[in-house]
């Protein structure tokens, strides 16, 4: 393990839109699930606007897949991303940015509150190797419950996820670099020596204004 990491967040980082949803589309399309798809969708509008807790909005998104196979979950991955690659999908500035990571021997790290399967056909496709995601709590026969362990990886969760990575591989966190898009990624941010912030999200860009921190 290299000395310094670069935790990438996902979603609207590296690349252009929200995995999570993107897959669930894909995934009751492929099931004929269209009805499930959009009685989930107007739930969690309404949850959105009522002030629900983006930490419970996830657990809520994960009970959608209660009882199905991982190795299910993990092939229809594959094929939806590989659906994906037929659009323009990369936020071109960051990945230039991970390039130049893997270029100096930095380690990158993807940090998301999305799951493995969906996260892991992207980091293949750039050659990142490690990922630190929703833990998914699967039973014996290999099926998903619908719940997840912690620490949730997202908000001061993925604080807590990237300094546990730290110390299990001895890294100093302030040494390492962090990229965001959004003010729930303000906590891990804050927790490396090298904060950068991407995109246009005003509440976030003028925090990073405050902080002095970079924008892309």
């Amino acid at each position: 393990m290299n000395e310094v990491a670069a935790f990438f967040d996902v979603d609207e980082t590296i690349i252009n839109f929200k995995s999570m949803f993107s897959f669930y589309e894909y995934w009751c399309k492929e099931k004929g699930l269209l009805t499930q798809y959009n009685e989930y969708i107007t739930k969690f509008k309404q949850d959105m606007q009522s002030g629900k807790r983006r930490e419970l909005l996830n657990k809520d998104y994960y009970q959608q897949f209660t009882h199905v196979p991982l190795d299910a979950l993990n092939k229809s991955g594959q094929e939806w991303f590989q659906q994906c690659l037929n659009k323009d999908i990369f936020i071109n500035e960051t990945v230039s940015e991970l390039r130049f990571h893997q270029k100096n021997e930095i380690t990158p790290v993807f940090v998301s509150g999305s799951m493995l399967p969906l996260l892991q056909p992207i980091a293949d496709y750039l050659g990142v190797k490690n990922i630190i995601c929703a833990p998914l709590i699967i039973n014996e026969k290999g099926t998903l419950t619908g719940k997840i362990g912690t620490p949730q990886t997202i908000g001061s969760g993925k604080k807590e996820a990237i300094l546990s990575f730290c110390d299990d591989n001895d890294i100093r966190a302030e040494d390492c670099y962090a990229y965001g898009d959004d003010i729930s990624d303000i906590p891990m941010l804050e927790a490396t020596g090298h904060p950068v912030c991407v995109g246009k999200n005003i509440r976030l860009m003028d925090y990073a204004a405050l902080k002095g921190w970079r924008n892309i």
